[in-house]
């Protein structure tokens, strides 16, 4: 056996990574394990984050804005404070899910889930319901980051996408859900002294509630402890996760949180994140809206924007498994960018209604699949944990300031072109410079391999190597491959 188990901390040392070879047929079966018992968890959680801070949208049309008596700006400030506490606390939160002891996992997750949840059913102004909003800003920012890395440490970077994929589609199916529970909850207009858009915040908020407390039974700390996998199935799997990035650095240190912001690849992600997440909030955020404004009666809204999403949701999977299995990233977030681009030329130039429609298809189908293999990119990009962890918190973060711009884009319907020619600016700029960082990227994997070239490379100095994490020549970017 080519492990060693601590016998007071239960954590497994791997004594030689490469005694036994690795068997792809196993390697997935293991995998399929891990999707059993990691997904959907992760995924039922993000759905019911992404419903939390989402719904606003679905309430704005069933009387919020006159009940809360919303005018001018109100509604798009309400849609921003979100974010602002959101993104500054994702880096120091997702700091302390590293330096917390791994049996904290389940706590910390149940914990986050739990204390989003808000009592904006009571909210009837204005000041209560932007409390209520911040406060859900603050108590969900290390769940996103927070997943993307935990995901990072069960799967190998090659089989990573499709499990991004299908739990970014968590994001897709809130959309969808909240517009049919919307449409089921308004009857329930005036029941207990409440409106119905009040019943939204509420019922969906106790669900929220219940699944986080269930989830402390069901999240598990990480490989070593998951007492789903044998011994030498967490063996296996950590070795296949080193094997694919170069890497067995995990120990906290205070250079690697610089290294990451030192980093160029952190802003350039950055950047090109806030080109994605800005379209993608404003269709979360203004969707029932979009629909409205084409000439839907306002119940009837809400379940028309249930097909986009749901074509939004199959396109997502889709790419993520064509990602995986092509070992692709740059040229199919292009592509996806490409598709939402299409979907709002056609909605900036187009006066029909069922055009305008069908249009929505385009745009909620490029977006959503372009986060979707955006996330698996720039997770797996850096290595080192600590490194990575800092990473992923600050890129998700500067993309969820993308929240914020995305509030105040569609001011009113006579100004929705401008909220157009925003997101295709934006679908445009994230072109340009996923096309430079595939170049970029493909250019210094050149300068590893020939590094690599001709090099003794002995125990000691693969050891030296893995010490620099992703300045290692032995790491390679995910690029065009």
């Amino acid at each position: 056996m080519s492990l060693r188990q601590n016998q007071n901390s239960g954590e497994l040392k791997l004594l030689d990574p490469e005694k036994r070879p690795l068997d792809e047929a196993e390697l997935r079966r293991v995998l399929r394990k891990l999707d059993y018992h990691i997904l959907p968890i992760v995924v039922l959680l993000y759905l019911l984050a992404f419903l939390d801070r989402g719904n606003v949208g679905n309430a704005k049309i069933l009387g919020m804005v006159e009940d809360a008596n919303l005018t001018g700006l109100s509604y798009n400030i309400l849609s921003a404070v979100f974010f602002i506490p959101y993104c500054i606390g994702e880096v120091p939160s997702n700091i302390m899910l590293k330096i917390v002891r791994p049996s904290r996992w389940r706590e910390l997750i149940c914990d986050i889930q739990c204390t989003s949840v808000t009592l904006m059913c009571l909210c009837n102004s204005f000041r209560s319901l932007l409390i209520a909003r911040l406060f859900v800003g603050l108590t969900e920012s290390a769940l996103s980051p927070g997943i993307l890395f935990y995901l990072s440490t069960w799967y190998p970077r090659r089989y990573l996408a499709w499990r991004v994929g299908v739990y970014v589609t968590a994001s897709v199916l809130a959309g969808a859900f909240s517009g049919l529970l919307s449409y089921g909850i308004e009857r329930m207009d005036n029941l207990g002294g409440l409106h119905g858009w009040q019943w939204i915040f509420g019922l969906e908020g106790i669900v929220t509630v219940l699944v986080g407390l269930i989830s402390l039974f069901f999240i598990h700390d990480s490989v070593q402890s998951a007492n789903f996998l044998t011994i030498s199935e967490k063996d296996y799997l950590q070795r296949a996760i080193a094997r694919d990035s170069s890497e067995l650095l995990v120990h906290l240190d205070r250079k690697f949180i610089w290294q990451a912001f030192k980093d160029y690849r952190t802003y350039l992600h950055s950047l090109c994140f806030i080109g994605i997440m800005i379209p993608l909030y404003s269709l979360a955020l203004f969707l029932p809206t979009l629909v409205h404004e084409l000439g839907y009666r306002a119940i009837d809204a809400q379940l028309f924007t249930v097909p986009p999403y749901a074509l939004g949701c199959v396109c997502t999977l889709v790419c993520a498994y064509i990602s995986d299995r092509l070992n692709l990233r740059g040229p199919l977030i292009i592509f996806a960018a490409l598709l939402g681009i299409i979907g709002f030329i056609i909605l900036l130039c187009s006066s029909s209604s069922t055009l305008g429609y069908i249009a929505m298809f385009f745009a909620t189908a490029g977006v959503f699949s372009a986060d979707a293999v955006f996330c698996t990119w720039f997770s797996t990009a850096y290595s080192g944990e600590t490194k990575r962890a800092v990473a992923i918190a600050l890129i998700n973060g500067a993309g969820n300031l993308g929240g914020v711009l995305a509030s105040f884009v569609y001011i009113n319907p006579k100004s929705f072109y401008i909220g157009y020619s925003v997101n295709i600016g934006c679908l445009a700029a994230t072109i340009l410079v996923t096309g430079f960082m595939i170049w970029e990227f493909n250019r210094a994997n050149r300068l590893k391999e020939r590094q690599c070239v001709g090099t003794d490379i002995t125990v000691e100095l693969k050891a030296e190597w893995t010490n620099m994490g992703d300045r290692s020549p032995l790491f390679r970017f995910a690029a065009l491959c």
